[in-house]
């Protein structure tokens, strides 16, 4: 995969790993998993809030928080880091790491998310990003379930070979990409209207 460019196909997430994974992974990693599952849980809650309080301040200041803003974005990288260990981009356990920064710190090399900061304006007109992305999330949808049963057929493809099937991994790390283009629209920190579907490989 590219690292993260300047156009409307940019890549926020890198998954830089071997293909290759011992053939016992998928029968293990979902258990390893359950410490950052319940970790995630309640991140997940604070992000929901945290964007309802940006969301308001955008309305009534004209403003976006970057400290609030850095809550939302930290969430999205330990939920990125601990899914890719869950699927298996990465043998090495993901760290227990809560930085705010929008750009990836390198504490897990083998999936990195880089999101982009709050620009220093932005119209009020744009906290009706998340009622104009509301086409996008159906697309999404579409896509999280064929993301679904390719990560299942991926699942028995290490099983019984013992490495990711090249391509798979490649739409997962695509269809991922097109959320995080959604998420940046919806979070209002890039203004553009995004493209439909993933980014081409």
């Amino acid at each position: 995969m590219n690292d993260v460019t300047t156009d409307s196909d940019r890549r926020y997430l890198v998954v830089d790993s071997p293909h290759e994974l011992a053939r016992w992974r998928p029968l293990v990693n979902w258990v390893l998993y359950i410490p950052h599952a319940i970790i995630l849980y309640a991140l997940q809650i604070l992000a929901r809030v945290v964007f309802l309080v940006y969301w308001l301040m955008l309305v009534f200041t004209g403003k976006l928080h970057p400290g609030l803003y850095g809550v939302m974005a930290m969430y999205e990288r330990y939920n990125a880091r601990a899914g890719g260990f869950l699927v298996g981009y990465s043998e090495t356990y993901p760290p227990f790491a809560f930085s705010t920064d929008t750009a990836d710190d390198n504490a897990y090399p083998a999936v990195r998310l880089t999101l982009p900061a709050v620009p220093p304006s932005v119209p009020r007109s744009a906290a009706l990003n998340v009622l104009k992305a509301i086409p996008h999330y159906v697309v999404l949808m579409v896509y999280f379930v064929g993301a679904a049963v390719v990560a299942l057929i991926a699942w028995f493809a290490v099983l019984f070979t013992g490495a990711w099937p090249q391509g798979m991994r490649a739409f997962l790390v695509r269809v991922s990409n097109y959320q995080y283009r959604v998420w940046t629209y919806v979070t209002m920190v890039d203004n553009d209207y995004p493209k439909f579907g993933p980014p081409s490989a």
